[in-house]
């Protein structure tokens, strides 16, 4: 078994945490994450400057990358075992997104047995509150492609005597 790449778990949290400043500093209080850490009448937030358009889906590309990288870290597999992650990743966040494209359908398919539990009670909200957004889609995929890409370069070759 493969030891636990420490760069790539490392690029993961950093990318992560930078995903969470992103939505503590320009998202509104009343989102369902944000809410726990700030309050729902928590201060306000600021808007950037390239927060409309691909910069708005910029936590989508940071998802997919961060959460990619974490996994291949720990899993330290080979290339294909890194396609299989990014594209799993990616997978999820277009299940997702498009989730938000047809709200009542998809909320529809989550149990009820989601209500009253931690994470899993938002889902139904995300999917009827959410916004739809093609940049989205976009950004999750361009992480993909991204994370691929890093989980190649900072692969750890090991190769074993005989």
């Amino acid at each position: 078994m493969r030891a636990i790449n420490k760069l790539q778990v490392s690029i993961g949290f950093l990318t992560l945490f930078a995903g969470l400043l992103l939505y503590l500093l320009t998202r509104p209080p009343d989102i369902y994450f944000v809410s726990f850490i700030k309050g729902a009448d928590g201060p306000h937030y600021w808007s950037l400057p390239f927060s409309s358009g691909i910069g708005g889906a910029l936590p989508s590309f940071l998802h997919v990358f961060a959460f990619s990288l974490l996994l291949g870290g720990f899993l330290a597999c080979r290339k294909t075992g890194y396609l299989i992650i990014c594209c799993a990743w990616l997978f999820t966040n277009l299940l997702f997104e498009l989730g938000q494209r047809y709200p009542i359908s998809a909320s529809e398919l989550i149990p009820k047995w989601f209500e009253g539990m931690f994470v899993l009670q938002s889902v139904r909200n995300y999917f009827l509150k959410g916004t739809f957004d093609f940049f989205d889609l976009l950004a999750s995929s361009i992480g993909a492609v991204a994370a691929y890409s890093v989980l190649v370069r900072t692969r750890e070759e090991r190769r074993e005597s005989k």
